[in-house]
């Protein structure tokens, strides 16, 4: 049987950028090198992109960090700036680790279908939809999901009158987060007017617009979705143990436990099942996906927020869910590709 031509996409132009190299690879070093012909494709935060038209040696593969790309060299090395597809090694599918904007917002979706090669994951409406936690939230109420109250703040017309009018409709700790950042970056919680200030001030540097969020207090989990798959994901709790929110530090500092499974009651495990897929659907997902929620004092759900290209690292939350049910990481990735080649984009 002949491998199927795989390019595995990682890094980008975002402030996610380490963690996409993180989750590119764990799937790397994860493949089966007997179903897949492996062409690693480094995107740098300058544009710069670097490849190889040879496919991964077993022994690259197995040890396979983001420095092969840098001790390329000969004919089959390859270094460009925002180079087209067309000079990419032919492939039957991409498979994208890439997080944040640029990669996980539409943006390579549109390039790789411009370009007719397949793609995990979303597709670009979905992505770009996912992406905007405002356009998400919309989506989410749409169909009938509750997310957690807000309003919008935009930098061409921000006062503080309007920073107050938020505050005073949503109430305090009050979440101010880049509508379209990821990882937890380019967010705040704070706790009163002072903080609010501070934090809109800052993220206004980067940003032409902000969303205030009302902090549902209690506990958060994150589900995933995967189409096809019978048994559905567990719940993912995430328990603070240094910090008191769960944010970047938290996140990817070791600060916060990752319970897999949850040990939530069942009923409550179903409904947060339920909802992960339910927001896949509202955002027209495919493939897979993975929905962060908000447990409140009676046992309410509230989406946050649904990530199209979540984590892939061995210790990422998408792959703990799986091996908790039987499918573990290489299954995974192959599970992945099967479902995403199937799709009609």
């Amino acid at each position: 049987m002949s491998r199927l031509r795989v390019l595995v996409f990682m890094g980008g132009y975002s402030t996610e950028h380490d963690v996409s190299v993180t989750s590119g690879t764990g799937v790397i070093r994860a493949m089966d090198r007997t179903k897949y012909n492996i062409h690693p494709v480094l995107i740098q935060k300058d544009g710069t992109w670097i490849w190889s038209s040879r496919e991964l040696s077993p022994y690259q593969k197995d040890n396979f960090s983001e420095n092969y790309f840098y001790s390329l060299e000969g004919p089959s090395a390859r270094q460009e700036k925002n180079p087209a597809l067309s000079e990419l090694p032919s492939a039957d599918i991409a498979f994208l680790a890439l997080h944040g904007k640029w990669g996980e917002d539409g943006h390579v979706q549109a390039l790789l279908e411009n370009w007719g090669i397949p793609y995990t994951g979303c597709g670009l409406l979905a992505s770009a939809l996912a992406m905007d936690k405002v356009l998400c939230k919309a989506a989410y109420l749409s169909v009938g999901i509750d997310t957690p109250p807000y309003r919008v703040l935009f930098r061409d017309d921000f006062s503080g009158d309007k920073l107050v009018d938020a505050a005073d409709a949503l109430g305090f700790p009050l979440v101010i987060k880049d509508p379209v950042g990821g990882s937890s970056i380019g967010m705040g919680i704070a706790k009163d007017l002072d903080e609010a200030g501070q934090i809109v001030n800052n993220l206004f540097k980067n940003s032409n617009r902000l969303l205030c969020e009302k902090f549902i207090q209690g506990q958060e989990a994150s589900c995933g979705y995967i189409e096809g798959v019978e048994t559905p994901l567990p719940p993912t709790e995430m328990r603070m143990t240094t910090r008191e929110y769960f944010d970047f530090e938290a996140k990817y500092n070791g600060e916060c436990r990752e319970v897999t499974p949850a040990e939530f009651p069942e009923e409550l495990t179903k409904g947060i099942q339920q909802l992960s897929k339910k927001a896949h659907l509202a955002i027209g997902g495919a493939g897979y996906s993975r929905t962060d929620v908000r447990i409140d004092a009676d046992g309410k759900l509230w989406a946050l927020e649904t990530n199209t290209l979540p984590g892939m690292t061995p210790t990422s939350i998408l792959p703990a869910e799986a091996a908790a049910v039987g499918i573990d990481y290489t299954h995974l990735i192959d599970l992945i590709i099967d479902t995403s080649l199937k799709i009609e984009r």
